[in-house]
C-alpha cells in the first residue's frame, strides 16, 4: 500500500476507535445513571411505603387515644360528677361526726379521681395538645405527675421557643409522655429534668432521670418500655432519638430535630 494512504487510514481508524470508545462510555454512563435512578426510585418507593404504614399506625393510635379521651370526659367524668352530687345529698343525712368524716373523705377522693380523669382526658386528646402548645403541655403533665406520683421535676428552656407545627409538637409530646411513664413505672425515678433547647436550625429535647437505669445495649429486648413507639414517632417527624443509660446511674432520652429557617422540622 502506498505510504500516502497509510497515514490517513491510521488517522481515520484512530478517530473511529475514539468515537466508538466515546459512544461506548456514554452508553455505559447512561445505563449506569438509569440503573442508579431505578434503584433510587425503588428505595424511595420502599421508604414511602414504610412511611405510609408508620403514618397509618400512628394515626390509629391517635384515633384510639382521642376516643378514650372522649369517653373519659363525656361518660366517666359525668358519672363521677353525678356520684359526687349524690354524695353531697347523703352528707346532709349524716347523724354522727364519724359518718360526716367518712363522707367528707369519700368526697375528697372522688374530687381527686375527677381531677385525674380530667388531666388524663386532656393529655390523650390530640386537639388539646396541639392548641395549648408543647411547653405548656409538658409543664401541665409534669405538674400532674408531681401531684399524683410525688416525683420532682425541673424544666430548662434555652433560646426563644417557637412552634414546630402543631402536628410535630404532638408527636414530640407523645415521646415525652412515653419517657415519663418509663421513669415512673420502670426507672423508679424520684426526679425528672426536661431540657428544651430552641436553636434557629435545631430543636433538642433532653429528658433525664435519677432512676435505676438499664443496659442500653439490650434496649430492643425491653418490649414493655414503649421505646418502639418513641423511635417510630421520632422517625415519623424525621428526628433522631438517642437513649443513654447505665445501670444505677439514671437515663437520658434525647430527641433532635433539624429545622429549616422557619423553625419547621424537615
Amino acid at each position: 500500500m502506498n505510504d500516502q494512504y497509510i497515514i490517513p487510514l491510521f488517522v481515520a481508524g484512530s478517530l473511529l476507535l475514539t468515537l466508538f470508545a466515546f459512544f461506548l462510555i456514554t452508553f455505559l454512563v447512561v445505563q449506569k445513571n438509569k440503573q442508579n435512578a431505578y434503584l433510587l426510585e425503588k428505595k424511595q418507593m420502599v421508604f414511602d411505603h414504610q412511611y405510609n404504614i408508620l403514618r397509618t399506625k400512628i394515626e390509629e393510635q391517635e384515633n384510639a387515644m382521642d376516643q378514650i379521651s372522649k369517653e373519659l370526659h363525656d361518660n366517666l367524668k359525668s358519672i363521677l360528677g353525678f356520684a359526687q352530687m349524690r354524695l353531697g345529698g347523703i352528707a346532709a343525712l349524716g347523724v354522727s361526726d364519724e359518718q360526716v368524716i367518712i363522707i367528707d373523705n369519700v368526697d375528697k377522693a372522688l374530687e381527686q379521681v375527677i381531677d385525674n380523669v380530667h388531666n388524663i382526658s386532656h393529655s390523650l386528646n390530640a386537639n388539646f395538645v396541639k392548641n395549648i402548645g408543647l411547653v405548656d403541655t409538658i409543664t401541665k403533665e409534669l405538674a400532674y405527675i408531681q401531684a399524683s406520683k410525688n416525683i420532682g421535676y425541673k424544666i430548662d428552656i434555652s433560646g426563644e421557643d417557637y412552634s414546630l407545627s402543631p402536628e410535630k409538637e404532638l408527636h414530640v409530646y407523645r415521646i415525652a409522655q412515653e419517657a415519663i411513664q418509663n421513669c415512673i413505672k420502670h426507672a423508679k425515678a424520684t426526679n425528672l429534668t426536661f431540657s428544651l433547647d430552641y436553636k434557629p436550625e435545631v430543636f433538642t429535647m433532653t429528658i433525664t432521670d435519677n432512676g435505676i437505669g438499664f443496659d442500653k445495649n439490650k434496649i430492643h429486648e425491653m418490649k414493655g418500655l414503649g421505646f418502639i413507639n418513641m423511635f417510630q414517632r421520632a422517625r415519623y417527624v424525621h428526628g433522631l432519638l438517642e437513649v443513654q443509660s447505665f445501670p444505677q446511674k439514671g437515663s437520658a432520652v434525647i430527641l433532635t430535630l433539624n429545622l429549616n429557617n422557619n423553625g419547621v422540622a424537615n
